[in-house]
């Protein structure tokens, strides 16, 4: 038996979610995991085997094609994933199942009836607690280089609830520490070029900070490993000096911060009071900081009480915060979300075509500006942030200075003055 598992458009190159349901799949199933798979062919349509696809929205159109052709071949499709868990009604229409939530609990059950021939139509899978317990073995001995690869998913859910967040499940839960331990042991032991002093560890969850106490305790014991980390994390651990030296120390070199808008009030993404203002960021920037820790801030254009001068607002913050290095997304209103129904209410979307909503694509129509102003500032804040901040800048001087200093030395070589 032959059990191909399809995941669609994801800028992971390893995806942890199919990495996942192989850990889940039967010993005895041949396993073939496709990823970013861009050119498909006859052959690799045919029968008899089980395909689960997993899509996000900007990928359902190219999911729902392949399915088409996998069952039209006479193989079994099952569909999943955060799109698939919006709209099971349209899902349905493209597969033989659909897995509506977290598939953990029910993917033994989707083997069995399969072997069995009888897929029900809809599995409705039960968030666990304890996620990661069932395929602790099977990731713990994996190639440590598809581990590096892959990152560490050390909790799932969030303790905010942005209203644009098209997340599966918003229940906060964590990986056992002593598990993220032994994962990033196994890790350390993948080759790495000479010039790399510490392996590279990546925490792909949500918010590394979504719970203080655990951060603590999980930095605390990788100290000892002497590791390099990066990760997502929310502003107000800013205010934490004591996790900031832990994150520190045990290897932190880059957090990746959800600002979204520079008015606090807008998606108050801290648990404490003292963020009030673009003011109060600027602290809780300058004391991460001071720790050695580089930003990569997150912003969201488009938003509805944003006019073209906040825009102004939003580069002069991002000059005075001295973050030049940007994560830049439009606004968009995904199915499932609560944006969604709020923008569908008042007659505001304007397309309802999937390929759309890929986050650079502005798929609605904003209260204080044009759509057009919206293209204008996403590019305009995008490159003015790559092309003139401190690092480019110093490049352009180095090769100024160098062209200049060619210049007149093949001058005097040449002619003697």
């Amino acid at each position: 038996m032959v059990n191909i598992i399809q995941r669609i458009g994801t800028g992971n190159p390893v995806s942890y979610s199919l990495l996942t349901l192989a850990a889940l799949t039967p010993v005895d199933y041949k396993i073939k995991i496709i990823n970013l798979k861009q050119f498909w062919f006859g052959s690799d349509f045919s029968g008899g085997k089980l395909i689960g696809i997993s899509c996000l929205t900007s990928t359902a159109f190219e999911a729902y094609r392949l399915a088409d052709k996998f069952r039209l071949a006479g193989s079994k499709v099952v569909l999943g994933g955060p799109h698939v868990t919006a709209l099971p009604l349209e899902a349905a229409e493209h597969a033989d199942s659909i897995v509506i939530g977290e598939a953990e609990s029910v993917w033994a059950q989707v083997i069995k009836d399969f072997e069995n021939n009888h897929l029900q139509k809809v599995y409705k899978g039960e968030s666990l607690e304890d996620f990661f317990t069932p395929v602790y073995d099977y990731f713990l001995h994996l190639d440590p280089r598809l581990l590096s690869l892959a990152g560490v998913h050390i909790a799932r859910g969030c303790k905010y609830h942005c209203d644009f967040c098209a997340r599966i499940s918003t229940w906060l839960r964590f990986t056992k520490t002593e598990q993220v331990i032994e994962i990033i042991k196994r890790i350390k032991k993948a080759k790495r070029a000479f010039f790399i002093r510490r392996p590279m560890v990546i925490f792909r969850c949500d918010n590394i900070y979504s719970s203080p106490d655990y951060a603590k305790k999980l930095f605390k014991e990788m100290i000892p490993l002497k590791v390099s980390w990066i990760g997502n994390c929310s502003i107000d651990i800013g205010f934490d000096e004591e996790i900031l030296w832990l994150a520190k120390e045990s290897g932190c070199k880059r957090l990746l911060i959800g600002f979204e808008s520079i008015y606090s009030k807008d998606y108050p993404k801290t648990s404490l009071k003292q963020i009030q203002t673009a003011e109060d960021y600027k602290i809780a920037i300058n004391n991460i900081k001071a720790h050695k820790i580089k930003i990569f801030g997150s912003f969201i254009i488009g938003l509805d009480h944003y006019s073209n001068f906040d825009y102004l607002k939003l580069l002069w913050f991002l000059v005075r915060s001295g973050i030049w290095h940007i994560y830049l997304l439009i606004l968009t209103p995904f199915p499932g979300t609560d944006l969604f129904l709020r923008l569908k209410k008042e007659n505001r979307i304007n397309s309802l075509d999937w390929r759309k909503y890929d986050i650079l694509t502005c798929v609605f129509k904003p209260k204080q500006i044009s759509v057009f102003s919206v293209y204008l500032w996403f590019w305009f804040i995008r490159y003015l942030t790559v092309f003139f901040s401190p690092s480019i800048l110093f490049f352009w001087l180095l090769f100024f200075v160098s062209w200049q200093g060619g210049y007149y030395l093949s001058r005097w070589l040449l002619y003697g003055f």
